[in-house]
C-alpha cells in the first residue's frame, strides 16, 4: 500500500466518521427543537387561558362593582352573568364568591338538575354552569397531560 492509497483510506474513514457525528448532531438537535417547540406551545396555551380568565375576571369585576340596578330584568341578568363567571372561574379563581353563591356540592348540583320539582329554567341554568366547569376541568386536565 503507497501512501497516495493509505491517504486516500484515511479520507475515506474520515469522511464516514463525519457523516456519523453530523446524523447524530442533526438527531439530537431535532429532538430538542421538539422539546423547544412543544414548550413554546404549552405556554401559548396557557397564556391564551389566563387572557380569557383575565377578560372574565375583569368583566365579574365590573358586574360586582355596580352594586346592582334599579330596573329587575337588569338586575336579574348581572345576577345570571356574575353566576356564570363564577361558574368560569371556578373555586379556585374566586373562592369566597363561589363559596358564597354556589353553596352546594357537585354532587347536589346535579341532585337538584335531576329533581323535576324544582322549575325547569333553574335545572337549565345549573346544567349549564355544571358544563361550563367541567369543560373547564377537562380542558385543563387535557392541556396537563399534554
Amino acid at each position: 500500500m503507497t501512501l497516495a492509497d493509505f491517504i486516500q483510506v484515511l479520507v475515506v474513514i474520515t469522511a464516514a466518521g463525519a457523516s456519523i457525528v453530523a446524523l447524530v448532531i442533526a438527531s439530537k438537535d431535532r429532538r430538542h427543537s421538539a422539546a423547544i417547540a412543544e414548550a413554546d406551545r404549552r405556554a401559548s396555551a396557557e397564556q391564551a387561558r389566563l387572557l380569557v380568565e383575565l377578560e372574565a375576571g375583569k368583566r365579574l369585576s365590573i358586574l360586582e362593582a355596580r352594586g346592582g340596578h334599579t330596573d329587575p330584568v337588569i338586575v336579574k341578568d348581572m345576577g345570571a352573568e356574575t353566576l356564570a363567571l363564577i361558574a368560569f372561574l371556578g373555586p379556585d379563581r374566586v373562592p369566597n364568591m363561589w363559596k358564597r353563591r354556589v353553596t352546594k356540592s357537585d354532587a347536589e348540583l346535579r341532585e337538584f338538575i335531576a329533581d323535576e320539582s324544582k322549575e325547569q329554567f333553574l335545572r337549565d341554568a345549573v346544567e349549564a354552569e355544571r358544563a361550563v366547569h367541567d369543560i373547564l376541568r377537562d380542558l385543563r386536565m387535557h392541556a396537563d397531560r399534554s
